[in-house]
């Protein structure tokens, strides 16, 4: 859990800049966008807004930017981004397709201060890649971009995101990581958020029992084949503690620490606010930051009562100092409550197998109310 400064309030160490609301791709699961953009449709984020973002959130401790979207590449002026973000001497994060990631591309981009890139690849082959990403091509233009980025020098990780459809090529996708010179590969599980909410009532997504199941296997047969880390995306409480220790294995959300900005160049909670009014701050440029940071309302809850007053399984968890309620967007999203539990340990408690040695009787008690 992040230490709070003496005056209670976290820095903001990372600015999520979702770049753009358009994508080139029509991805079944997507938790951000409800329909697909064309080019040249819908919010851009303005270089002089990031600029301005960056520069008012400087003092506030900033250490990074977290590329994101939409597609980040899909804005018609990437580089323009990459520069304000060099001109500021910062480092950056990427998550993308990869589908427009060229060689001179991928080499500004290292040179700009990017240190890590992740790339979805949602199928060992074509056919169910550009399934799940519903554009024909997807598959062999993200093998393009991961090769671009190889060459560049980064190490990328491929993301995986469970659907029933691709689950049964997870080894082989894993040897195709390989082959590529990725670093890591990660396992993401279904939100149920947007399309994705779509996906889970049509039985398109895993189960919890058989995520949890998976998740076992990856663990005791499945990584012991590979050389890179498999990194899987369950929340912490299914998690076995030495994995939980090693800060390289354990992915969870910075959202004490963590500012989004919208392509629009509005502040919100993260790239949910482009769908929850609720969740949105501010604008970019206008000085508010700080304002907003040290005391808008939601933030306040988000720091004086998450942990402590989490409801339902999350509320009893012996984990939740650390997880914080896996992902405070989607439990909003489902109930327009900030403390509501997190749906996949609540569907895990339900069907019986959320870990007992992760909960605690005397924390259930005060909880349950």
């Amino acid at each position: 859990m992040t230490e709070l400064a003496p005056s209670g309030i976290p820095p903001l160490r990372h600015l999520y800049v979702y770049v753009t609301e358009g994508c080139n791709c029509a991805c079944k699961h997507c938790w951000i966008v409800s329909a697909p953009s064309p080019r040249g449709k819908g919010a851009f984020i303005d270089p002089a807004v990031l600029d301005a973002a960056i520069a008012e959130a400087a003092p506030l401790g900033l250490e990074s930017i977290k590329w994101t979207g939409g597609e980040p590449t899909y804005h018609p002026d990437f580089p323009a981004l990459l520069a304000v973000q060099k001109k500021h001497g910062i480092g950056g994060i990427m998550e993308s397709n990869g589908m427009e990631i060229t060689p001179p591309l991928a080499a500004l981009m290292k040179e700009s201060g990017v240190t890590h890139v992740s790339v979805s690849l949602d199928g060992a082959t074509a056919e169910t890649h550009d399934g799940v990403r519903g554009v024909k091509g997807a598959f062999r233009r993200s093998l393009a971009g991961i090769r671009s980025l190889t060459d560049a020098g980064f190490k990328p990780q491929i993301i995986m995101s469970l659907l029933r459809e691709n689950v049964g090529e997870l080894e082989e996708l894993l040897r195709l990581a390989g082959s590529l010179g990725a670093g890591s590969v990660k396992l993401n599980v279904i939100q149920p958020t947007l399309r994705g909410e779509e996906l889970h009532a049509e039985g398109g997504t895993l189960t919890v029992p058989e995520v949890v199941e998976l998740h076992r296997r990856v663990g005791r047969e499945i990584q012991p084949t590979v050389s890179f880390p498999i990194l899987f995306d369950i929340p912490l409480a299914f998690r076995p503690l030495g994995v939980f220790l090693d800060a390289n294995g354990c992915s969870i959300c910075s959202i004490l620490t963590v500012m989004g900005l919208l392509a629009n160049g509005s502040y919100a909670l993260c790239g949910i606010g482009e769908n929850l009014p609720d969740l949105v701050f501010g604008v970019a440029g206008r000085g508010e930051l700080e304002r907003i940071w040290n005391g808008h309302h939601v933030l306040r809850r988000i720091r004086n009562e998450i942990p402590g007053r989490l409801r339902g399984i999350c509320g009893v968890c012996l984990m939740k100092n650390a997880c914080l309620g896996a992902c405070i967007a989607q439990n909003y999203y489902r109930s327009r409550d900030l403390l509501a539990p997190f749906w996949f340990c609540e569907l895990a408690e339900k069907a019986g197998i959320f870990p007992a040695a992760r909960m605690g009787a005397e924390n259930g008690q005060e909880s349950a109310g």
